[in-house]
């Protein structure tokens, strides 16, 4: 108890001391930003799922089931020359469910609620409950293709010099007694951009459940059509184990008609010497396959994920319109024991600006070696389904 009161005050300590430091070097000239604006910002975002064996293998006998969901926020920004304030509101209800303030309905909870000051153009300082994510958010993300979202409650500077930008943020999470201090610079040139992370999650009631994690991210762009991404993340948990480790390593091409094609492999050690690496507050949806079955919806101890992705932008009279396709090939972390093939495909269409229609179908076709890697029975046929409609209107109005 003595030791976990000692990190405890040696993290708040620390982190602290980064929040006074980091605005001492401010440097440039204030930007021109002195008139007051208010704007707001709507959302209504209906979606209809299918689920048949979403987030977990479909056992024998079950069958699949729609549901409708719908999302709406509204959020309210003040900014002016020196202090931003962010207020915002969302309800995520079920179709059908009543209205009103009955018992379980009508739940209305904050998802942003902040203020900002900026002592100079280069230092903001930010304080309450925002959102928080970190280059492609593998590691810290705000999961916003969920219903509900990611929201954290802390403290967070951001700095900008002539060598990159720097974040320092304190959160807590009371009911799941964690304190996570995120550490992250980037620095970004005509051709490369190279980020790094430390993300430390510490446990106040259970010290052996904290852990460290600490990487980077390099994307470079040589030539106009291709790029590539690598990335390398290191996970201590306690000076006894061995750290867990994630690679990947991703392609990006693009022709000249405009489709983007993209070639990846990821990677996320096991827990053989005793632990696993785990994107704590990854967007994990975004890159393990949009039917969640790792990382999201059933556990995960480890894998390895190739995959390819064709973005095919179309003309449809005066309508923006793309067809986002994605392949993955799951393995477990030794890229030996396959677990399944998944088939991703979304149609996107914006008839305004504001409005954005997508259609998204899933299939993914199982291994037995995935049911024993979720400890289900195995079904009659490997197939497993998800699909959804989704509507999205989110128009912004300034006021002044």
């Amino acid at each position: 108890m003595i030791e976990m009161c000692v990190q405890r005050r040696v993290n708040v300590f620390f982190s602290l001391c980064l929040f006074a430091w980091l605005p001492s070097f401010s440097i440039g000239q204030m930007v021109d930003d002195a008139a007051p604006k208010d704007e707001i910002l709507i959302q209504v975002r209906p979606r209809s799922e299918w689920r048949d064996g979403y987030r977990r293998l479909a056992q024998p006998g079950e069958t699949g089931v729609l549901n409708t969901l719908q999302r709406t926020r509204m959020t309210w920004t003040h900014r002016d020359e020196k202090w931003e304030v962010r207020l915002g509101f969302q309800d995520v209800r079920t179709f059908g469910d009543p209205s009103g303030n009955a018992s379980g309905y009508g739940n209305v909870a904050a998802t942003e609620s902040w203020g900002a000051w900026k002592p100079s153009a280069n230092t903001r300082i930010t304080a309450g409950r925002q959102h928080i994510a970190f280059d492609n958010e593998r590691i810290v993300g705000a999961i916003n293709w969920s219903q509900y979202g990611r929201f954290l409650d802390g403290l967070r500077v951001d700095q900008e010099s002539a060598w990159g930008k720097s974040t320092a943020a304190l959160t807590w999470d009371a009911p799941a007694d964690l304190t996570r201090l995120m550490l992250y610079h980037v620095w970004v040139s005509e051709t490369h951009r190279l980020s790094a992370l430390y993300f430390g999650q510490f446990n106040s009631v259970t010290p052996d459940a904290s852990v460290s994690t600490a990487g980077f991210t390099w994307t470079a762009s040589p030539a106009s059509r291709f790029s590539w991404l690598l990335e390398g993340y290191a996970q201590q948990f306690d000076a006894a184990t061995p750290p867990a480790f994630m690679g990947v390593a991703e392609f990006r091409f693009q022709q000249p008609d405009g489709i983007r094609w993209l070639l990846g492999v990821d990677w996320l050690e096991n827990d053989d010497r005793g632990k696993a690496f785990s994107p704590f507050l990854g967007t994990n949806h975004r890159h393990y396959g949009w039917m969640d079955h790792f990382y999201v919806g059933a556990p995960a101890n480890g894998m390895t994920n190739a995959h390819v992705q064709s973005k095919i932008p179309l003309k449809l009279a005066d309508l923006s319109a793309h067809l986002d396709l994605r392949y993955h090939r799951f393995y477990q972390s030794d890229a030996q024991t396959f677990l399944a093939n998944e088939w991703d495909a979304v149609f996107v269409l914006k008839p305004q600006s504001y409005i954005q229609l997508s259609f998204g179908w899933s299939v993914m076709q199982s291994s037995d070696a995935m049911y024993a890697f979720q400890s289900r029975t195995v079904a009659d046929s490997p197939w497993q389904h998800w699909g959804w409609v989704q509507m999205n209107f989110q128009p912004k109005i300034l006021l002044r």
